[in-house]
């Protein structure tokens, strides 16, 4: 599965709304999407630093949202679609998580 949405700066910046909102994705991975946000009775492994451009190249967009769909055996991740986000929202997320291996390059 590709991403059916452009990476337009108008939806990177919906997703990184949702991220830092709705979603509450910033409460683990953090406002740098490091994965080092405030974590109180984490029970698995650190989250995921999204401004690895290593671990990015390698993770297919299906890869991510299947993720969000069904969470991350594990790890602390749970599923976020459809309780959560709806899977335009999804995918906006997952622009704006993009993103931040661009920024850290």
């Amino acid at each position: 599965m590709e991403n059916p949405l452009p990476a337009t700066p108008e939806l990177i910046a919906k997703g990184k709304a949702i991220f830092h909102g709705k979603a509450f994705c910033v409460t683990c991975h953090g406002r740098e999407g490091k994965g080092l946000g405030n974590i109180p009775g984490l029970k698995g492994k650190l989250p995921r630093n999204f401004t690895d451009s290593q671990w990015q190249a390698v993770r297919t967009d299906g890869e991510l949202y299947w993720i969000l769909q069904n969470g991350s055996p594990g790890t602390d991740m749970a599923p976020f679609i459809p309780l959560i986000l709806s899977p335009e929202e999804a995918w906006q997320v997952l622009l704006y998580v993009r993103a931040f291996a661009k920024t850290s390059q």
